[in-house]
């Protein structure tokens, strides 16, 4: 049975429809977050960090009504609780009015399905379409994509935004099953995602395109995501990958399934940034016996620990591949490092220091002109964040 709001004003359906937007993922991971520091003033207002800094994203859904019954779901069908939409006109107005007044930088836009996906998407596409014409709205949008829709509503909607996305939700159609009873893995998800891959590399898009899959809910192994994940980004070009960990919601068949460890969705978005622009391969990737990630140990760490064959590496000799390999080396450090050695030798490790590496960590990893200065100390295995995290996000 469906609970409808009596008469409510847009500001109440926004609590209602922002709050249910908070699973699709497009901003930090929980553990990303600094501790301590509010991020959002308003539960609709989400962080997200790109090249420019941390941006403010007015993220909900168009309606949560939903056809769909997907096990782990708020707005799944069977779920009792406020259901609730907005009209397009109604969505673009209040968008444009929080832009105006300084509060939010952007805008996520999505929708459960209602009717069909075709149906729930042209309403989407109608807010749209009104924010950008109607409202001359020139700012970032992220425009979700719904499963099976029409390849010519898809081209419409790629027109007005600056990234799409659909959710492929888990790494093939066994997991998917243990999410969903209707979605097709194959039929649905992944045709989309070539659809809007074949878009974007026909008119690029700004922020290109993206996925998310929901991460400890379907006993998916970190090897199976990140494998697929891997393919993902060499066969359309990803942007990004998203990893939600699955938290239960009562009143879902999946209510008493444990929530996914934060720590587990932060290594795979650190194993993620390995295979994306640091030259690793899924084989390379340190898992365990398990199928996934270690959790006490980062994974560049990991690899690094477990090939000491490769160590020390000299600083001044190294190239570019071979410095990302170095714990405490992201891409932006190594750059300065091979920009830094063209003006001479790096001798010390202040000099390491800065351009941007964490020496504390890269000096038991390194030779600086032949000379091995370790800390004296056994390599910490613990949660440390690793620089490249913030370089890449």
């Amino acid at each position: 049975m469906a609970l409808l709001l009596k008469k409510p004003t847009s500001e109440d359906k926004l609590q209602v429809l922002g709050k249910t937007a908070e699973f699709d993922v497009c901003g930090i991971p929980r553990l990303f977050s600094p501790p301590g520091k509010k991020l959002q003033r308003f539960k609709f207002i989400y962080p997200a960090v790109g090249k420019g800094g941390c941006v403010r994203l007015f993220k909900v859904l168009q309606t949560n009504f939903c056809e769909g019954n997907c096990f782990y779901c708020a707005n799944r069908k069977d779920r009792d609780f406020n259901r609730i939409s907005f009209s397009p006109d109604e969505l673009a107005r209040l968008f444009v009015q929080y832009h105006q007044r300084g509060l939010v930088d952007g805008l996520f836009l999505s929708s459960a399905i209602y009717g069909s996906p075709t149906q729930s998407q042209e309403q989407t596409f109608k807010t749209l379409y009104l924010v950008r014409k109607k409202y001359g709205y020139k700012g970032y949008i992220h425009y979700k994509v719904l499963p099976g829709c029409n390849a010519t509503l898809m081209e419409k909607c790629a027109a007005f935004a600056d990234r799409l996305s659909i959710n492929l939700e888990a790494p093939g159609h066994h997991y998917l099953s243990k999410l969903s009873p209707t979605k097709n893995f194959s039929s649905q998800l992944l045709a989309g995602l070539e659809k809007i891959a074949l878009l974007n590399k026909e008119r690029p898009l700004k922020a290109g395109i993206t996925t998310q899959f929901v991460v400890g809910a379907a006993g998916e192994k970190d090897k199976d995501i990140l494998s697929l994940s891997n393919q993902l980004y060499r066969k359309y070009k990803l942007w990004r990958i998203y990893y939600s960990g699955f938290f239960p919601m009562k009143n879902t068949p999946l209510e008493n399934i444990p929530p996914c460890p934060p720590l587990r969705e932060f290594r795979i978005y650190q194993a993620d940034f390995l295979l994306k622009g640091y030259g690793f391969t899924p084989e390379e990737l340190p898992f365990e016996e398990s199928g996934n990630l270690p959790r006490d140990v980062d994974p560049k760490l990991a690899w690094a620990l477990s090939h000491p064959e490769k160590f020390p590496v000299e600083i001044n000799r190294a190239d570019y591949w071979e410095l990302l390999r170095i714990p405490g080396v992201g891409r932006v450090s190594a750059k300065r490092v091979i920009k830094r050695r063209k003006e001479g030798r790096i001798t010390t490790l202040e000099e390491l220091k800065g351009a941007g590496c964490v020496v504390k960590r890269a000096r038991n990893f390194v030779t600086l002109s032949g000379k091995f200065s370790p800390s004296g100390e056994k390599e910490e295995r613990n949660t440390n964040y690793q620089l490249f995290l913030w370089e890449e996000i």
